[in-house]
């Protein structure tokens, strides 16, 4: 198939530098090459004053709560009643008939879509949404939750999970696995997951260091989660060594092919310096706006970075953000983080989050083997990129070239 060319004002490939009146050639939906300038006796389409940008990655959310109008429960409950909340919810979906979760879980994918989102981190819970994922133009991570405390069915779970990966890759899709987090995942059980991970080299995404109360069951063993599982009769002694750190979960994760840590808010400076030793493999994803739906302290982002911890973006779920929209997570993060620069935080719903997800052979940049659905910002001739990028993200669309 012959090449098409594409010129705009700016062409921003995130993992290169910045283009002014450049040219993307194209072909077969894949780019071909990013030019300084068109190659001579080249039909060119103009795509004016513009900046191109990659499609935005969000690297972790949950579609099954796409159908909320508000988040869960109130800020100021404690987190295990929040989780009670959830627990709630997902009876009264699967009681009621009228509700399919495919319709959800479609819905999300398109207001994903309308938030110049190309593919997302979801996190499932159901293993019958492969149509659902198949006839979407965002491209979806499945990844599989698992729970389990018992020490007698990590057999059972971690063949189930086999069972997914095995499922998905058949049918042309991209999985993965998400030990849901310490109090609900046993250590033995993440062991086996982290190494099904590294054996099909596939993504394992866990929730940690999300909150104190987590932190408290973990160095104490006591308090409101411990509470939790001992009245659901979960509490195994086993399920969680004795003296085990946040550290010796993340070195515990650095064992799979990819690990994406989701929050990571109350992560020492010690644990966020071996992230940054194992950007290769791990990386962290910041939900911003559900971070301070629950209140929670300010979020080491500065200091992440410092270490050179590699940050995605996220926007959780509607069960504790009150939309799926990426490009708002991008100008909260703006907002509050001002000494940022634009493309610091453009990396985070691009490039890292790729990364993170297994995709950085296809998304997440402009470059050769890229595909060309990409993201065109509005930009005003004259006024310098840096400022006007991030304010103009709200009138970008996805166009395909």
């Amino acid at each position: 198939m012959s090449s098409k060319f594409y010129s705009a004002r700016w062409i921003v490939p995130i993992t290169s530098p910045v283009v002014k009146d450049g040219c993307v050639e194209v072909a077969d939906e894949l780019i071909v090459a990013v030019h300084a300038e068109a190659p001579a006796d080249v039909q060119v389409v103009e795509l004016g004053d513009i900046a191109l940008l990659p499609g935005l990655i969000n690297a972790h959310t949950h579609l099954e709560f796409s159908n909320l109008q508000a988040p869960l429960g109130e800020p100021a409950a404690s987190f295990d009643q929040w989780i009670a909340e959830v627990v709630k919810y997902r009876r009264a979906q699967a009681e009621d008939a009228a509700v399919r979760i495919q319709d959800v879980v479609h819905a999300g994918l398109v207001e994903s879509a309308n938030s110049a989102v190309v593919a997302v981190g979801e996190i499932t819970t159901n293993g019958e949404l492969a149509d659902c994922y198949l006839f979407s133009n965002t491209k979806v991570i499945s990844l599989l939750e698992v729970i389990n405390f018992s020490r007698d069915e990590i057999e059972n779970k971690t063949a189930e999970v086999e069972s997914y990966l095995h499922a998905l890759k058949c049918q042309g899709l991209s999985a993965g696995i998400s030990p849901h987090a310490p109090y609900t995942v046993s250590w033995q059980q993440l062991t086996d997951l982290c190494r099904l991970s590294e054996q099909y080299r596939v993504p394992c995404v866990m929730h940690l260091a999300e909150t104190k109360e987590e932190g408290e069951l973990l160095a104490r063993r006591k308090g409101v989660l411990r509470d939790m599982l001992d009245r659901l009769g979960m509490w195994e002694d086993a399920a969680i060594p004795e003296a085990v750190s946040y550290l010796d979960y993340v070195e515990l994760l650095a064992t799979s092919w990819r690990a994406l840590i989701v929050h990571g808010n109350y992560l020492s400076s010690e644990v966020q310096q071996f992230l940054g030793t194992k950007r290769d493999q791990l990386a962290v994803c910041f939900c911003p706006r559900t971070h301070a739906w629950f209140g929670h302290d300010r979020y080491p982002l500065e200091e992440m970075l410092n270490h050179r911890v590699r940050i995605c973006l996220g926007t959780d779920s509607r069960a504790s953000n009150p939309d799926l929209s990426l490009i708002s997570e991008i100008q909260y993060v703006a907002q509050q983080y001002s000494d940022l620069t634009s493309f610091q935080i453009l990396k985070m719903v691009t490039s890292n989050a790729a990364f993170a997800l297994g995709l950085e052979s296809q998304l997440g940049f402009i470059g050769p083997g890229a595909f060309s659905r990409l993201l065109s910002v509005p930009i005003q001739a004259g006024e310098s990129l840096e400022t006007q990028l991030l304010d103009c993200l709200s009138a970008a669309e996805l166009v395909s070239l």
